[in-house]
Order: structure tokens, then sequence, then C-alpha cells
């Protein structure tokens, strides 16, 4: 079986998922030496059995989508805190943050209201929230970020159940998806 992409699962990922999602990104980024990455995208992430992970090379394809308002030239880790709420945002709703405009639309509108996720998803809401801040000392530290995460996804008590995509955009059959629990087992 090839990877899967976020692309794969858009919209379909419950709350538990995207608690993983957070985990598992933030771990990878909190390991990785600074400056390594700018940005997140769809297009960096993988999803590798019960795991998300960060492809090794840095895509030269970027969806602009996924910038902060600062750009991406003089982003650190706050820029990857905001991108990796633009991911949860994208992954829970299958729509891309500020009509796909991301960081730019922020930043000619720097008061516009922030994406929320669904309202039973509170504790995570929140998080994206302070997460997608216009002002980048005013968002939420990458450590920061993953602990809270860790502390989301230990208190999550759902199962993993979440409709996938194929990469060709066509829903798998309905016995397909009865199988699939994830990311607690992806096969």
């Amino acid at each position: 079986m090839s990877d899967l992409s976020i692309h794969s699962i858009a919209g379909f990922c419950n709350e538990k998922a995207l608690w993983k999602l957070l985990v598992d990104l933030s771990s990878k980024l909190l390991d990785e030496p600074s400056n390594t990455r700018k940005v997140i995208t769809p297009e960096m992430v993988i999803i590798d059995g019960e795991d998300f992970r960060l492809k090794n090379e840095n895509s030269q394809n970027q969806s602009t989508e996924f910038y902060p308002p600062e750009g991406i030239e003089n982003s650190g880790s706050e820029g990857l805190v905001w991108s990796l709420a633009a991911l949860v945002c994208y992954a829970s709703s299958g729509h891309y943050v500020f009509g796909g405009r991301g960081g730019s639309y922020q930043r000619s509108h720097p008061k516009v209201e922030l994406p929320t996720l669904k309202k039973e998803h509170s504790a995570l809401a929140a998080l994206v929230k302070k997460s997608l801040c216009y002002t980048p000392s005013q968002r939420i530290s990458l450590s920061n970020l993953h602990s809270a995460a860790v502390k989301g996804l230990e208190s999550n008590e759902q199962t993993s159940r979440v409709k996938r995509m194929n990469e060709s955009s066509e829903v798998t059959s309905s016995t397909d998806m009865m199988d699939d629990a994830w990311p607690d087992k992806m096969g």
C-alpha cells in the first residue's frame, strides 16, 4: 500500500485523529534543527500506518494557503505553529483557512475572525485559535503546542474512525471504511 497524504483524509478526521496529527508533527518539528522548515503543507505530510510523518525533503511545490501572515522569509517556529493550525483546520473540514488565501488574507485583514472547528472540539478549537493569531508573538510556542496536543490526545476517548478518500479522491467502499480504524490501525 502506498502512503496516504493529508489530502486523502481532509474533511473526514475526528478529534482524536486531529490531536494525533498535532502530536506527531510537532514532535518531529521539535526534534529538527531550527530553521530546517519554514512552513508545513499537506504535500509534506504522509500517513504511515498509525502515524503522521514529515517527508525528509522540503517540498518545492509549497501551498501558499499554509504560509503564515508574516510570510515564510521572516518566519520562525511561530510560522510553523501557524501552518500546523491551518493544517488541522484543513484536515478537519477539508477547506483551506481564509478561503484558500492563508496568511496573506490575514495580513491584509488582521482583525478577520479566525476559523473555528466543530463545536464538540472545544479544547482543540481553542488551541487552533491561539496558533492562528495574527501577531507571531501572541501565538502559542511550538513546545507548548506539543504539550497541549499530548494532553488532548491522552484525554480523548474517541475511537479513531475516519472515512478515507483514496488518492484519486474517490470514496472507498463502505466495507473498506468499516474495516479502517484510524490512526489505531490503517492497513
